[in-house]
C-alpha cells in the first residue's frame, strides 16, 4: 500500500522522515486493529519533538485526514483520555 504523504522533506533529517512516516502508519493502524498504547504515545510525543510546530502538526493531521480519513488529534486524543 504506497502512501503520499505530503511531508515537507527540506525540514527534516532523513531519520526524522522516517519516524513521522512509521507515527503516520501507526495512527492508521489504529483503525484496523489494536495498537500498543505505549508505542502509540512514545511515536506521538517523538513526532511532537520532531515537528515541534502547532501549525505544522495541525497542517499534517488534516493532511493524513484527508488521506486516510483519520485525526492524529482525535486518535491521541482518545488513547490520553485512557491513561
Amino acid at each position: 500500500m504506497e502512501k503520499d504523504y505530503k511531508i515537507d522533506f527540506e525540514m527534516f533529517e532523513t531519520l526524522e522522515i522516517i519516524k513521522i512516516i512509521d507515527f503516520f502508519m501507526l495512527i492508521e493502524q489504529t483503525q484496523k486493529k489494536k495498537v500498543n498504547k505505549e508505542k502509540l504515545i512514545e511515536g506521538y510525543r517523538e513526532y511532537q519533538q520532531i515537528l515541534n510546530n502547532k501549525t505544522l502538526e495541525k497542517k499534517y493531521d488534516k493532511m493524513l485526514y484527508e488521506k486516510a480519513k483519520i485525526s492524529i488529534y482525535q486518535t491521541m486524543k482518545k488513547y490520553l483520555d485512557r491513561i
